[in-house]
């Protein structure tokens, strides 16, 4: 795409010059009533000028993601809701380990993977998958 861009802007320019140095080469038909021929400066730096704007803009968007996932994992919790083999109380996440059971609360956040052993309920994963919640 750039190639095209880039090869429209030099025959613009190049063509332009050219009309301006020797107009005299150019067919009457494509002079004015002046003897001029048309030039294409402004119309090759205002191409250059958009396309410069729209990779800024896209460089903008591309960053944003990013910059609000890195938001995100700083607004995690660093606590669990409490287990029974402790008596119901918050703890950190590196406390946790592998085979501990969590007693989860409708609407609590859920810091750890696992597998539900008791009760049901729903999950809102679309803040970790991208999905959109279908009903």
């Amino acid at each position: 795409m750039f190639t095209l861009i880039a090869l429209g802007i030099g025959v613009a320019w190049g063509y332009s010059v050219v009309a301006t140095l020797a107009p005299g080469i150019f067919p009457p038909a494509l002079r004015n009533s002046e003897g001029m021929v048309s030039v294409y400066f402004e119309a090759a730096a205002v191409i250059t000028a958009l396309v410069l704007l729209g990779k800024y803009w896209s460089c903008g968007a591309r960053t944003k993601p990013a910059r609000l996932s890195r938001c995100c994992w700083s607004w995690r919790r660093n606590s669990t809701p409490g287990d029974r083999r402790r008596q119901g109380r918050r703890h950190s996440l590196e406390q946790v380990q592998p085979g501990d059971v969590l007693r989860v609360r409708p609407g609590e956040k859920i810091p750890v993977d696992g597998v539900v052993q008791q009760g049901h309920s729903s999950v809102d994963e679309s803040m970790m998958t991208g999905e959109s919640i279908s009903g």
